[in-house]
């Protein structure tokens, strides 16, 4: 990718002189889903795949800006921007330099190039390492101090302002502050952190793309955090200091559930025990207990296929297909659910055999998976500098 961006940036700019590359990569959540807006807890892992920026500063107000992937030039001004239509890849990078530029941090132009190597739409999060690769690129152009903290707040707050997608923390913090080696167990309400050593020895986290497209992901998301919010007022009123779901204990959970209503008490078991999953899960995999981690993981899936119905045929299928399959210990599917990856714990020994086990999905529903293996992750930061 690193020669790539250079000859694509030489290509565009005319050479690579000076030229700075930065990086930061996708992330997929090994458990805790659904529990970001509740203001639980999440686990996710950075992928060994991101979003690389080519960078040169300029001398003028000029911002020249090339997507490779899709083939654009963007070319303004830096004092006379316009917000970018809702959905186009560029919300996501001028939101992020027009935000800077308020804050004082972005003075004088420059061109860059941007590409990367994830799956568009699988559910990896490509916007939030765009953005998180944007930010840290100005940043280094322009050498502020910014913590990476608040260059996760800085990049939701772009997909709140400019893509009008009203996400959580997990996506930009995972991408931000992810190590490399270690999965993150974040609090989604005090945003404390804690990274935790991947000590798989001989078992690999494989990612399987179902190539769905997640088209129901937004009205659900908005449908179930209603639900949530409904779960929250009843137990509000027998403990006034409930803020969200992940303060109602299960003791609390157990006396009053039967006071709402169905739908709304699967989706209140869901968040309330997958905040204990991911609290179990993170402490199985501190200790190297992968057997308990892979469980945790398929029971994830059960409670998000069975309680908020967020999965589909096509992800419980790839669900079911590893977890058929002799050396897999656990799976899921990962992210908004509708479409989008499964996240399976698997023997090395076994890719092979799951890889073989993948074309009666072919045969049932006309779509060809896409599955790679994780070769370690990544962390952001730069690629080189000149």
């Amino acid at each position: 990718m690193l020669e790539h961006i250079r000859s694509q940036f030489a290509a565009t700019f005319g050479d690579d002189n000076h030229l700075q590359v930065i990086m930061a990569p996708g992330r997929v959540n090994l458990i805790g889903e659904y529990t970001d807006f509740n203001e639980g807890f999440v686990f996710p892992m950075t992928v060994d795949r991101g979003v690389y920026v080519g960078i040169r500063a300029r001398d003028d107000q000029r911002v020249r800006v090339k997507s490779i992937r899709f083939g654009e030039l963007i070319d303004y001004r830096l004092d006379d921007f316009e917000k970018p239509e809702l959905g186009h890849w560029s919300c996501y990078v001028l939101g992020v330099i027009e935000e800077l530029r308020l804050l004082g941090l972005v003075s004088h132009g420059f061109d860059a190039v941007i590409d990367g190597n994830l799956n568009l739409g699988a559910g990896l999060s490509s916007s939030a390492a765009l953005e998180t690769a944007t930010t840290l690129a100005l940043q280094s152009l322009f050498d502020f101090e910014m913590s990476r903290v608040d260059v996760a707040t800085l990049c939701q707050r772009v997909e709140h302002r400019y893509a009008n997608v009203m996400c959580g923390i997990m996506d930009q913090f995972a991408s931000g502050l992810g190590r490399s080696n270690h999965a993150l167990l974040l609090d989604c309400r005090t945003l404390s952190h804690v990274n935790i050593s991947t000590n798989l020895d001989k078992y690999r986290i494989a990612i399987i793309s179902s190539e769905v497209k997640r088209e129901l992901a937004s009205s659900a998301y908005n449908d179930r955090r209603l639900q949530c919010e409904e779960g929250v007022a009843l137990f509000r009123q027998f403990d006034p200091t409930i803020a969200s779901l992940r303060d109602v204990t299960p003791d609390l959970f157990d006396a009053y559930g039967d006071q709402l209503s169905e739908i709304v008490f699967q989706r209140c078991r869901h968040v309330i025990t997958e905040n204990a999953r991911v609290l179990d899960a993170s402490a199985a995999l501190a200790a190297g207990d992968l057997t308990e981690f892979g469980r945790l993981m398929t029971a994830s899936h059960n409670s998000l296929r069975d309680d908020f119905e967020v999965s589909c045929d096509e992800l419980d299928c790839l669900v079911d297909i590893a977890n058929g399959t002799e050396g897999v210990l656990g799976s899921r599917m990962t992210g908004a659910g509708f479409g989008g990856c499964t996240v399976t714990l698997i023997h090395m020994d076994a890719i092979e055999t799951l890889r073989a086990n993948l074309p009666p999905y072919t045969d049932r529903f006309g779509l060809n998976p896409e599955m790679f293996v994780l070769q370690g992750n990544l962390e952001a930061g730069p690629v080189s500098g000149s």
